[in-house]
């Protein structure tokens, strides 16, 4: 073992830690690391080499465990492209020990989901530890920076911010970049499955937790004075009527607009930027909810089965065949998607949700709310598929799929065909190659 290798995982080992109160991942963990003679660490040589390791950062303690499996599966596409990976789990304080036993062999680059690992500091000064070890570390977001903002902070050489929503890199290089621009990654198909043997249900599925926004709008006229609950609610009302009079909306250049129309400064970015997230982030969360329960509300002659929590409210009132359960682990999941019916999803932003793209590589029908106009040229060939928020379409959509499911199934296939084509994972993993050659470049 090398002098550098042997102090790195002794000293790791024994000093990284966790701020009170969080998950590891989440918190600004730690390290003690000490640097070679003249003060620096060797960055890899940015040509590939025979034994490098290309690492996953996964997370198993998020709800219903959604990192593991995606993973898992990020993992065999990455195995497909040559690379020789490994997979750290996160959840512990002592992970960066795993990493570092990794760096006599090189790493290519890293990968993780939402930033989750970008918050590790060396206890000497604070450096970031992906800038101290001249790693490579890429982020791909899927959720908005609102939710969590410290996550998106990271400015370094060696990390790399990539959104799957264009109006996510907007905020993120709105608030936080400075030196190098957030950008846009299209996900491509992850998961890698065997498919089910049959269908069995005569029934849709909807998978979402949900907070139900009349418990929300309680909780905010407690926690609020009323400058701040009213101006919430201003923004909640102005976006629900976008909703059902416009095919997308996007909510928070929306939510901007709000503050600028109604003389909310107070909720501005420049008078206060810890409360500009938060608002962001709670009506973000409302109305992804709110979007939820008027997609069942509106469906309430079709069978549904929905998995989540937070439904109690509204089961309460469902009709007799819509039935409640609680929701699942991604592992234990797969077997929800195999109804007769298919899945309706609602999309938290414009491109496809992972559910969607899940139900793709089953083989089952999908009825969506995303909006991929920008994406794909032919899309109203796939009419069927996509509904919004206006009177009665999703209605009109599951009545078009009960009444001829097999035609339904089919050009879901179509369209699984086309969305696999149009984002190959060969395609992504060469994009992520070329951010570590970048890195590489930028260090030499």
């Amino acid at each position: 073992m090398s002098i550098l290798r042997r102090f790195l995982t002794e000293d790791l080992k024994s000093l990284v830690r966790t701020s009170p109160g969080e998950e590891a991942p989440h918190s600004a963990v730690r390290a003690s690391v000490p640097t070679a003679s003249d003060g620096q660490v060797r960055a890899p040589a940015p040509a590939r080499r025979p034994g490098m390791k290309t690492v996953i950062l996964n997370w198993r303690s998020g709800e219903n465990d959604p990192f593991t499996v995606v993973n898992e599966t990020v993992r065999q596409h990455f195995h497909a492209c040559g690379k020789n990976v490994e997979t750290i789990e996160i959840s512990t304080v002592d992970w960066p020990d795993r990493l570092v036993e990794l760096i006599p062999g090189g790493i290519d680059f890293v990968f993780t989901w939402q930033g989750l690992g970008s918050r590790v500091v060396v206890a000497d000064g604070g450096r970031s530890l992906w800038e101290h070890l001249k790693i490579p570390l890429i982020c791909v977001h899927g959720d908005h920076p609102s939710h969590m903002p410290p996550n998106h902070e990271l400015e370094s050489r060696y990390c790399f911010h990539l959104y799957n929503n264009a109006e996510f890199a907007r905020y993120s290089n709105r608030h936080f970049r400075r030196e190098r621009s957030a950008t846009v990654i299209d996900i491509p198909q992850l998961h890698r499955e065997p498919r089910l043997a049959q269908r069995v249900g005569d029934w849709f599925v909807i998978a979402k937790n949900i907070d139900d926004p009349a418990v929300t709008e309680r909780a905010w006229r407690e926690r609020y004075d009323k400058q701040l609950f009213d101006a919430y609610m201003t923004a909640v009302e102005t976006l629900k009527s976008r909703f059902a009079r416009e095919p997308y909306v996007e909510i928070h250049d929306a939510l901007d607009d709000v503050i600028t129309h109604n003389g909310l400064a107070p909720l501005s970015a420049a008078v206060n930027a810890e409360l500009h997230h938060q608002y962001h982030r709670d009506v973000d969360l409302y109305l992804r909810s709110y979007r939820s329960v008027i997609a069942v509300e509106s469906v309430r002659e079709f069978p549904l089965l929905i998995y989540g929590r937070g439904w109690d409210r509204i089961a309460r009132t469902a009709p007799a065949h819509h039935r409640f359960e609680a929701g699942r682990d991604m592992a234990d999941s797969q077997a929800m998607y195999y109804t007769r019916f298919g899945l309706v999803d609602v999309s938290p932003s414009k491109g496809l949700h992972d559910r969607t793209r899940r139900a793709m590589v089953n083989g089952t029908g999908f009825l969506s709310s995303a909006n991929l106009e920008e994406s794909f040229s032919n899309i109203r060939r796939f009419d069927g598929l996509f509904w919004s928020f206006g009177r009665r379409d999703l209605a009109q959509k599951c009545a078009a799929v009960m009444s001829d499911p097999d035609t339904h199934h089919a050009l879901a296939e179509e369209f699984a065909h086309s969305y696999h084509d149009r984002f190959h994972f060969k395609n992504f993993v060469s994009r992520l190659d070329e951010l570590a050659r970048l890195a590489s470049i930028g260090a030499a």
